[in-house]
């Protein structure tokens, strides 16, 4: 069995969702290496659902979700979208994921016709190697867990290099990795969006256990995104370098959280926020 999405067009095909209904969509399952759904295809899924009942020329800014419960890899989603307001300049969406009867995520999503206003933007980190010179995410994890670590093959349409080491500082756990497609994408910014925000679930809740002894990827750790927050700033294009500046000041309770801040161009392009389950199995 080959893991998916092993390129951009397998990608793809994940936000390719089909009409049920005026406000209902259904989405592919990809065959995969794990027990249970990743959360950005979750997230980048039902972002696409809620953007199919906006008009075009409205484009993400902001969106607010709970992961319910786990997902089965092995059953469609359906996304059921509320219109619950259009307005002069902004639409606001709420979206229930199921699978069967099964409610496994939520959504809250604002939509914004492009404006003219002030205009600043926090400096990009310049304490990181180039893409060029950052080894891989899979050369560091399969010299850590042996080359068998097959979950790697998961994200095999993205490169994910790791742009300085993971560390703790004053600020908590630290992690910057460089990560872009591995091939070109289409012009259409909803899909720019949805890839963002599945690339935004792959490295985020590791952070938060950087500054502790143990394993992330270990059997002895219960791990699982809760909520996730994502902020639209800019304009991106996934298939160029971006660089990720995740940093965790907490952990708690058997939580983590993690913020992280996305820059293109020299400019932050979307940020966001993430906490979930970091229980240590004994």
């Amino acid at each position: 069995m080959e893991p998916v999405p092993k390129d951009v067009n397998e990608l793809i095909a994940l936000f390719d969702l089909t009409e049920t209904g005026p406000t209902s969509f259904r989405g592919p399952q990809p065959r995969t290496y794990l027990q249970r759904l990743f959360g950005g295809q979750v997230l980048g899924q039902t972002l696409v659902a809620a953007a199919r009942t906006v008009a075009p020329e409205r484009h993400i800014h902001s969106l607010n979700a709970y992961f319910l419960r786990p997902g089965a890899n092995d059953t469609p989603l359906d996304f059921e979208v509320e219109v619950v307001r259009d307005g002069g300049a902004f639409s606001n969406r709420r979206v229930v994921t199921r699978q069967g009867d099964r409610e496994i995520f939520m959504m809250t999503a604002s939509f914004q016709e492009a404006e003219e206003g002030l205009d600043h933007s926090a400096a990009e980190p310049t304490d990181v190697a180039v893409p060029e010179a950052s080894p891989s995410l899979r050369e560091v994890l399969e010299r850590r867990f042996g080359a068998s670590f097959t979950l790697l093959a998961e994200w095999d349409a993205l490169d994910v290099r790791l742009a300085a080491r993971p560390d703790r500082t004053d600020s908590g756990g630290s992690m910057k990795a460089w990560v872009r497609t591995r091939q070109p994408m289409p012009d259409d910014p909803i899909l720019h969006a949805a890839v963002l925000a599945y690339l935004s679930d792959i490295t985020l809740l590791s952070v938060t256990t950087v500054p502790h002894e143990v394993e992330f990827l270990s059997p002895a750790m219960q791990a699982a995104s809760i909520d996730h927050v994502m902020w639209f700033h800019r304009p991106v294009r996934v298939d160029e370098w971006l660089l990720y500046d995740m940093v965790s000041p907490s952990a708690s309770h058997a939580r983590g959280f993690a913020t992280g801040r996305l820059f293109q161009g020299g400019q932050a392009v979307a940020s966001c926020a993430q906490e979930g389950l970091i229980r240590v199995l004994r």
